[in-house]
């Protein structure tokens, strides 16, 4: 006799069923327009020799700041505003889910409620991860007079790990936000104070996913690069994982250390 398993991950694919459909639409959508070919096409170039002094600004420029969208910047923004909707249902949903133990099946009015918080939290996110970039390229612009293009390219690339594991970080302290403003009824700013002094607490495993998450993104490029043309779906899957799991686990850390007794794992199983 053993009560079922607490794990964000468990959780995640116990639910897969009423989960999958909610975050499969977004998962493809930024999948296709959110150009992450960009940075394997300049490694590539690097590679083949086709980097040179008079074009790497241009090229660094496209593959890494908001060039990289084309065209398709309008795109970009629905596809954020459509995000939001869907993690603002994914809270509710699994909010319902752990507090009494039942889950609707789509909340898409209640998910109105924390939306607009929802869509200024990633707009601010989005934000400032373009000006860390932005603020790279500066630095890599700087450089122009080191002669080697792939010196350059190297350090500009791990400008983008260190900016990428920096804000990582910053965004596993606030992970609970969402949970505490909508199950508490917090402030957005105090919601964001308070996640950032409970996970505080767990400093190392934040540091050890902030190490481990860039890197696991660059090993989904390199992969989605070995098997194109269908490296899309190679992302619509990373992007699914990512996008299922971050609330699963948000949930679960909110309800290990703020939020009391889970009403999804009451039931004892037998086996």
């Amino acid at each position: 006799m053993r009560f079922q398993s607490k794990s964000s991950f468990i959780y995640m694919f116990r639910n897969l069923r009423q989960l999958f459909f909610i975050t499969l639409p977004i998962s493809i959508l930024w999948a296709f327009f959110y150009n992450p070919r960009s940075e394997t096409d300049l490694f590539v170039a690097l590679i083949r020799g086709q980097i040179n002094a008079e074009n790497f600004f241009n090229e660094f420029a496209k593959s890494f700041t908001v060039l990289r969208f084309g065209r398709c910047w309008w795109v970009v923004l629905l596809a954020v505003i459509f995000l939001a909707y869907t993690m603002s249902v994914m809270v509710v949903k699994i909010d319902r889910h752990m507090r009494i133990g039942e889950m609707l099946a789509l909340p898409l009015k209640r998910a109105f409620g924390i939306f607009p918080m929802m869509l200024l939290y990633i707009v601010g996110c989005l934000v400032v991860y373009e000006v860390f970039m932005l603020i790279i390229l500066g630095v890599v612009s700087m450089m122009r007079f080191v002669p080697s293009v792939e010196a350059i390219v190297g350090i500009g690339f791990g400008l983008t790990y260190v900016a990428r594991a920096f804000l990582t970080y910053i965004f596993c302290l606030l992970i609970i936000t969402f949970p505490l403003k909508y199950s508490e009824n917090y402030r957005l700013n105090i919601a964001m104070s308070y996640s950032a002094r409970v996970m505080a607490a767990k400093r190392s495993k934040v540091i050890i996913l902030s190490v481990v998450y860039p890197l696991a993104w660059y090993l989904v490029m390199a992969l989605a690069y070995l098997v194109r043309p269908v490296d899309v779906f190679v992302y619509a899957v990373a992007n699914f994982f990512v996008l299922t799991y971050i609330p699963c686990l948000a949930f679960k850390q909110f309800f290990d250390d703020v939020g009391g007794e889970r009403r999804d794992v009451s039931q004892i199983i037998f086996g």
